[in-house]
């Protein structure tokens, strides 16, 4: 059995299109298959089939569109269709789901690219992008979260398409890429990237005075749309075209669309990013208020666990900004990140986003150390002041949690019968907040308004208090406060491995 959602909705069995009955039924299947192999409760299709007015039977009507599209599916007494908990998982292979097998091919093409096998990724993005036959589901409308699912997908065609110049342009075809980029900036006015391409292609071509030409239509259009310049990286590639910088003359992979060679790993003075985030106005949106700061440069930007490891393989920045959720499980592939990259990174920072208060997340991103690693809260972006401060602090080595996370800590801690923090005089309790965030003492120093001497003095007695093991790095002693909060003896975990 084939199933297909790139494009309009499509069932085949052995080459043989699969009747799918009423529109409903359709829909109902659209969902699944948007989650395929995951648990899709009863009242998330209802959210889906009919938005806010469901009607009284919504559920009973549910439950009969899903008998009959088992009926549509099952072959040789195998039903596809787990129920479980008031919900339901359409169970397929990779291999039987369009949209799965294209993220396949992108996971492939993306360790290519990292690999400098560009005629080798190209091909395999070629091949991804013969999977679409049009919008998604296209000719079906959801009414709840499933509309921003679609789009998701949608937008990784673009993202594609996109990286498939890239190689291209790498490649030295920049003079094939230049008709095909034309028509995709005029169907996307405002992504910098494909600009920056054109603007790449035109001058590799021998066209200056067009390249240049091209910065400034796009600026044009981002003044007058967005009410912004263009981002750092086009005015770079600008002046670059200006001076006619040998390094755009390269041809080796440019994963980042700003035409230049990338630096040496010691040559560059900013601290290079990495950004992960799967929701594209969410992503765009932290990219730019990052590139406003000159300290810092966003080398690549993904948006799901495998685009991510390919960026720090193929770019090795000095730090990650990732969301907790991302694809291809929208669970804690950014905390996964984090560990496979203390391991295979160890010199890579990594600043998790999250929605969750619950100190359990914060817990499991710092289980294996807090050394180059912070837990915010997403609303922290909008403080881009605080946001940048955390990115410093880990690039220099230190760790960063959250106030919320602390204060939810400490006072779930306090609440309890006994609590040694109880014994804590009003000094100490700040101080341990402080450095539970991350501090070290020169900057707990300066917020409490005392000496470094008396902030050395207070944690001593803090962690005497406590009953805590002395530790001498800042990172370790965040660490034995962290899990001593959270009722979880740091240096008793019998996971842990050394910090």
């Amino acid at each position: 059995m084939e199933y297909r959602i790139l494009g309009p909705l499509e069932v085949a069995d052995e080459g043989e299109p699969v009747p799918l009955g009423r529109l409903k039924e359709r829909l109902v299947l659209a969902i699944l298959l948007l989650h395929a192999n995951e648990f899709v409760s009863r009242e998330r299709l209802i959210d889906e089939l009919w938005g806010e007015l469901p009607p009284p039977t919504a559920k009973k009507a549910v439950n009969v569109y899903v008998s009959q599209l088992r009926k549509a599916l099952t072959r040789n007494g195998h039903d596809p269709i787990a129920t479980a908990n008031g919900g339901y998982r359409l169970e397929v292979d990779t291999e039987q789901l369009d949209a799965a097998h294209l993220r396949q091919l992108l996971a492939n093409a993306r360790e290519r690219t990292a690999a400098g096998e560009l005629e080798a990724a190209a091909e395999l993005l070629r091949e991804a992008l013969a999977l679409w036959r049009g919008p998604t589901l296209a000719g079906l409308l959801l009414e709840s979260h499933g509309r921003d699912e679609v789009a998701q997908l949608d937008e990784l065609r673009l993202t594609a398409l996109m990286d498939r110049i890239d190689c291209d342009l790498a490649l030295g075809r920049h003079e094939d890429a230049l008709g095909e980029l034309q028509v995709l900036v005029g169907e996307h006015p405002l992504r910098e990237r494909l600009r920056a391409q054109l603007m790449l292609a035109l001058y590799r071509a021998g066209r200056q005075a067009e390249a240049l030409d091209a910065y400034q239509q796009a600026r044009e259009v981002l003044v007058e749309e967005l009410g912004i310049e263009p981002s750092p990286v086009l005015q770079r590639l600008q002046k670059g075209i200006l001076i006619q910088d040998p390094a755009l003359e390269l041809r080796a992979g440019i994963a980042a669309p700003n035409g230049f060679a990338r630096p040496a790993p010691d040559a560059h003075t900013s601290t290079r990013l990495v950004l992960a985030e799967d929701h594209y106005l969410l992503r765009e949106g932290m990219r730019r208020l990052l590139e406003t700061n000159p300290d810092l440069e966003v080398a690549a930007v993904c948006e799901d666990l495998d685009s991510l490891l390919a960026a720090v393989e193929a770019e090795r920045p000095d730090v990650v900004v990732t969301d907790i959720r991302m694809p291809p499980s929208n669970l804690d592939e950014g905390i996964r990140a984090s560990d496979r990259l203390r391991v295979e990174h160890p010199d890579v920072g990594v600043v998790v986003l999250s929605q969750y208060l619950e100190p359990a997340y914060a817990l499991a991103l710092f289980e294996a150390g807090t050394e180059r690693r912070a837990y915010l809260l997403k609303e922290r972006v909008h403080d881009v002041g605080q946001l940048v401060a955390a990115i410093r602090a880990v690039a220099e080595g230190g760790s960063v949690v959250d106030p919320k996370v602390v204060e939810a800590l400490v006072a779930e801690k306090t609440r309890r019968e006994h609590s040694p923090l109880n014994e804590l005089t009003q000094r100490e309790r700040d101080v341990l907040r402080e450095m539970a965030e991350g501090k070290n003492n020169a900057a707990i120093a300066e917020a409490l308004h005392l000496s470094e001497r008396t902030v050395e003095k207070v944690i001593h007695a803090i962690f005497l208090k406590l009953g805590l093991a002395w530790e001498t790095t800042v990172h370790k002693r965040v660490k034995a406060v962290i899990f001593y909060l959270s009722g979880t003896a740091a240096e008793t975990r019998p996971a842990e491995r050394s910090s």
